[in-house]
Parts: structure tokens; C-alpha cells; sequence
């Protein structure tokens, strides 16, 4: 079944910047640096919660250990030293060209923050096909708050707008909110269904123009 809508957003890591290998990597070895813990246990914590802040993974895991907060820094430190070679995935660019055609209004919503990912955007020049770049600040995060901002601050309503995600918890930030496409990368169709989203999982984001109909 299409999806009628008028705004797509999209998350970042893992959805139009294939970054995660990068961020998982560094993100399981800080675990396993600062809490003792094998790389599978480190892994599998790290998946589990992805699609949250760093800061909010280390915290859901560890909540209060006096050491998270060096965890959490050096994490933000490797990061910032290659997050910006990270490339998009091949078809990200044609797919956001398409539907700034049709006539949909294209916001990124991510977990990095705000500063790194509108520099990101600006380094691979497309700053002028986005309409609205959300990244996370304490008190601003990907989910209600982003949502919320797209429909007080450009009038959207959020039955126009479908979510694109490829995390457990981007599925379960979007619901109570608006419509979600699944991109099926580190999790598969059953994890989604697992947890309830019946809707569209998709393997690529060239699948999703055909998916959606404008609607405003």
C-alpha cells in the first residue's frame, strides 16, 4: 500500500550516511575499553541501543558509573575525527533529487550533533536540497522533539510525514507520531515486526519514491 504524505524525514547514521560500521566500531571498542566486557557483549549492548545518543547509550547501559562521562568524550572524539569521510550511500543523493521534485519537503533528524551533522551536509553540498537539518542537543532529540519542531516551526501536520529509519529505536521513537519506513540494515523484517511495525521494510532508498504519493 502507497503512503500518502507531503515531508519525509530521514535519519542519518546508517539511512543516508553509511556510517554505522564506522560508529559501531569505535562505540563497541570504548565499551570494552572502559567496562571490561567481551566484543560480543559490547556489540550486542551497542546494538541494542542504537539510534540514541552515545551519551544515552553509555547511560542506558551503565546508568550512573562515575566513568561514563570519559567514555562518552573519547567516543565524540574519534568520531568527530572521521565522521566527515563517512559516505552516503550511493543512492541517497538521486533519492532525496526525486523527491524535492515531486514536491516533498526533506528533513534529516539524527543523533549527532547538530554542529557535525549541518557541517556534514555543507562538506558534500547539500545544504540547498535539505529544508530542515535536526541534529540531537540536550533537550532536542531525534523523535518528539524533532517531530514537534517540523510541525510548530514549518506547519507540517504529522499525518503528512513519514519517518525513514534503520533502527529498532527510530521505529520506536516514530510511534504515536507519524508513519515509518523501515531500511532493513543492521536489523532484518523480523526484528521490525518483533516490535510491531507492520508497515514497509525496505533493503535500499531507491525503493521509497515509488512507495510514497504527495499528498500536502
Amino acid at each position: 500500500m502507497k503512503i500518502q504524505c507531503s515531508t519525509v524525514i530521514f535519519d542519518f547514521d546508517g539511512t543516508l550516511a553509511d556510517s554505522m560500521p564506522f560508529l559501531e566500531s569505535i562505540g563497541v571498542d570504548v565499551m570494552m575499553k572502559y567496562y571490561q566486557m567481551s566484543k560480543e557483549e559490547a556489540t550486542q549492548r551497542y546494538r541494542m541501543t542504537t539510534g540514541l545518543p552515545y551519551e544515552h547509550q553509555i547511560e542506558s547501559n551503565f546508568p550512573n558509573n562515575p566513568i561514563n562521562k570519559q567514555a562518552i568524550e573519547e567516543f565524540e572524539r574519534l568520531k568527530i575525527e572521521r565522521i566527515y569521510e563517512q559516505p552516503l550511500f550511493p543512492d541517497a543523493i538521486d533519492v532525496v533529487q526525486e523527491l524535492k521534485g515531486e514536491g516533498f519537503k526533506i528533513f534529516v533528524s539524527s543523533s549527532t550533533f547538530q554542529p557535525t551533522i549541518t557541517e556534514y551536509f555543507n562538506r558534500k553540498g547539500l545544504l540547498d536540497l535539505l529544508d530542515g537539518i535536526m541534529g540531537y542537543r540536550p533537550g532536542f532529540e531525534k523523535g518528539a522533539d524533532h517531530f514537534n519542531f517540523v510541525r510548530d516551526h514549518y506547519g507540517v501536520g504529522l499525518n503528512q510525514v513519514v519517518f525513514v529509519g534503520d533502527s529498532l529505536k527510530d521505529y520506536e521513537r516514530s510511534r504515536g507520531f507519524c508513519q515509518f519506513i523501515a531500511i532493513s540494515r543492521m536489523f532484518n523484517i523480523e526484528d521490525f515486526r518483533k516490535l510491531g511495525h507492520d508497515g514497509h521494510v525496505i533493503e535500499s532508498l531507491s525503493e521509497i519514491p515509488p512507495l510514497l504519493v504527495y499528498k500536502s
